[in-house]
């Protein structure tokens, strides 16, 4: 066994200046319990979550507390408090040496937006040693949400992580569970320390790399102290979680290449149909994200619909010329006199169809016998009935449209959508306007195309 005495503080913050008082409990800390090697505070502890108190580093609180851990020959992750730095604030969170000197800074990966506004996200991971232990990582409360950074810090060698927390609201026991399936995840420690009052609402937590609780803290002052072993978390990860599962093998042994931790080669096309990363309103909400299938169909149909809409226009037009090819002649109605201008497009569907597979076009003329004089009379045309449920309409299922016409004396136009399960059967109807209703089907159809 090679253990590592660890303490976290669990205590009362409150706005402005606890660095007197954090160095008062790591002063009892010591007393109690003299072979403890390492402490560490919760987030933003220093002065609590205001960044009105952001100085440079190195400043006077990093001074102080550097002071602190040569005193007491500890390491000292004093949890964090914010840095300006280039005219931009971070939440950074010092790692510093039983000689008292920082060895590495640890700047939020992923501030708690919308909420915690103004501040700069940080863009480096940090790993550190301790001589005669193993490898520490350390990352800031929301990073933890993030799998990707305890990923990143697994496979830099992390065997235990160190995870200051500021967390006072009601999502704290997801964080739990949080830190309980990341101890197992990646086979690592999880030293978890939340604050109370203005610092948090506590339940500090210390997991071991099996994923088991080893301590959880109430909402009360308490010191969180226990020895890690460092042989249990290696051997943990050569025979497996509990001699079973290894998913550091695992992952590392995959074929697959996850793209989607590559900016340059996923697909974000559902990601940023999200919206704005900002505070919900009272405007807004009745507001919900689109529906996943109808993104991810819009982006990978358009480039079809976009070649098919010449195409199906052609199509339709080919049908109107090839008639007056055959001195088919029309009415100079003005209803009539349109006919020509008329483009016929695929079927016009309710949006819930919209998520199925683009629907090819087929027309048939049918060809009466030639007169005259023909009339087209919309009167007599019943419109289509299209439903939306999976047995009516199949994702590969072709349209046809039917379209016939007899001589004006004997009028009787019939227009049928047919696919292979559905059928729309026209009727008799009084004669009204020519052809308006197929002339608004005509522009529903056309904005269906380009959607």
């Amino acid at each position: 066994m090679t253990p590592f005495g660890i303490a976290g503080i669990q205590m009362n913050l409150q706005h402005g200046n606890n660095v007197d008082a954090i160095e008062d409990k790591i002063n009892l800390l010591m007393c109690l319990y003299p072979w403890v090697e390492m402490v560490i505070v919760s987030e933003l502890a220093a002065h609590g979550p205001l960044d009105s108190f952001a100085e440079t580093m190195p400043g006077l609180t990093e001074q102080r507390f550097c002071a602190m851990a040569k005193k007491h020959n500890i390491w000292l992750i004093p949890g964090s408090f914010f840095e300006l730095k280039n005219e931009a604030i971070f939440n950074t969170a010092p790692v510093i040496n039983p000689q008292g000197e920082v060895i590495a800074r640890h700047r939020k990966l992923f501030p708690f937006r919308p909420f915690e506004e103004g501040i700069e996200a940080g863009d480096e991971f940090v790993v550190f040693d301790v001589p005669g232990a193993g490898r520490f990582g350390l990352c800031i409360c929301y990073d933890m949400w993030f799998p990707e950074v305890l990923r990143t810090l697994t496979t830099m060698g992390a065997e235990v992580i160190l995870h200051p927390v500021l967390t006072g609201t009601n999502d704290r026991d997801i964080e739990l569970n949080l830190a309980r399936s990341s101890g197992a995840l990646f086979q690592s420690y999880i030293i978890d320390i939340n604050g109370l009052g203005v610092g948090g609402i506590g339940q500090s937590c210390i997991i071991d790399p099996a994923g088991r609780t080893v301590y959880q803290a109430g909402a009360t002052d308490e010191f969180l102290v226990t020895e890690l072993d460092f042989d249990s978390i290696r051997r943990q990860r050569e025979v497996g979680l509990r001699n079973l599962g290894q998913p550091l093998k695992s992952f590392r042994d995959s074929k697959i290449n996850f793209t989607v931790y590559n900016k340059a080669q996923r697909d974000n096309n559902y990601l940023e149909s999200l919206g704005p990363l900002q505070k919900a309103t009272r405007h807004s909400k009745t507001n919900m994200a689109t529906e996943p299938a109808f993104i991810s169909n819009k982006e990978l149909a358009s480039s079809e619909l976009e070649n098919t809409e010449l195409e199906n226009t052609a199509i339709a037009e080919s049908v109107i010329h090839q008639t007056a090819e055959q001195t088919v002649s029309l009415s100079t109605s003005s209803d009539i006199a349109e006919y020509n201008n008329l483009a016929i497009g695929p079927a016009v569907v309710t949006a819930s169809l919209v998520t199925a597979q683009h629907l090819p076009l087929e027309l048939v003329f049918e060809e009466p016998d030639l007169a005259d004089t023909f009339l087209v009379d919309q009167s007599v045309i019943e419109k289509p009935t299209i439903t939306t449920s999976d047995e009516s309409i199949e994702n590969d299922a072709a349209v046809n449209i039917t379209v016939n016409i007899t001589p004006a004396t004997d009028i009787d136009a019939n227009y049928n959508i047919n696919n292979s399960s559905n059928k729309g059967n026209s009727e008799e109807k009084p004669k009204g306007d020519n052809l308006k209703w197929l002339k608004e089907a005509s522009t529903q159809i056309k904005q269906y195309i380009k959607s």
